[in-house]
């Protein structure tokens, strides 16, 4: 089943392995497309006719039935790995205007589950959330280096709520770009299942994939 994409995020993982997501802007809902077996690398941003980056339009052959994943990652979406065709490409103002075009009002409306703290992050328990992917309009947005050199993101949404030190996963360098924002589209997802110790339970790990500022 060819279904064009809007390509929302890139995000490193361990070793050379890379997690994407796109739009579908015909059924109106994200999509991540996964492999039966293994997982993305960093080849396949380069695999097709043109090379994929955030705001590329990708044609990709998906295995029905689209979205069967179980929650909150319903959009997992198995592909045939080699049917891949980049159409055209979102220049950064476009994407944004795009995202914006998106976004939900909160972060309950993405996930559909109000966020706990464990220790001061937010997280969703286990056996909870509609949906693992979304972008939300923050009022405020603060971008900074931690010690260790990653990007962290604090946060206050539309409603005032406010969230600390969320890693940014983006693997682009502009959308983590220190910086204090207001009004700005934020990416949001949630880790698979993460345990962080052995005395506490495994939860969803709410995340920034990238702060979408031009």
């Amino acid at each position: 089943m060819l279904k064009q994409i809007i390509i929302t995020g890139i995000t490193n993982m361990s070793e050379s392995f890379i997690c994407i997501s796109g739009f579908d802007r015909e059924e109106k809902k994200y999509i991540r497309p996964v492999l039966s077996k293994g997982q993305l690398t960093e080849q396949f941003l380069s695999d097709y006719n043109d090379k994929i980056e955030l705001g590329s339009i990708l044609e990709l052959d998906f295995i029905p039935p689209i979205s069967a994943a179980s929650p909150p990652h319903i959009e997992d979406t198995l592909f045939h790995q080699f049917s891949g065709k980049v159409l055209d490409k979102l220049n950064k103002k476009q994407f944004q205007e795009f995202i914006v075009s998106i976004a939900d009002r909160s972060i309950e409306d993405i996930f559909g589950y109000e966020i706990e703290l464990i220790k001061g992050q937010p997280v969703l328990p286990q056996g909870t959330g509609n949906r693992s992917l979304g972008t939300i309009i923050c009022r405020k947005c603060n971008v900074v280096i931690d010690y260790s050199g990653k990007a962290r993101c604090d946060f206050i949404d539309q409603f005032g709520n406010e969230f600390r030190h969320l890693p940014i996963t983006g693997r682009d360098e502009w959308i983590k770009k220190p910086g204090n924002y207001t009004n700005v589209p934020v990416r949001l997802s949630l880790t698979r299942l993460f345990q962080k110790d052995k005395n506490s339970e495994p939860v969803y790990w709410l995340q920034v994939s990238g702060v979408i500022a031009i």
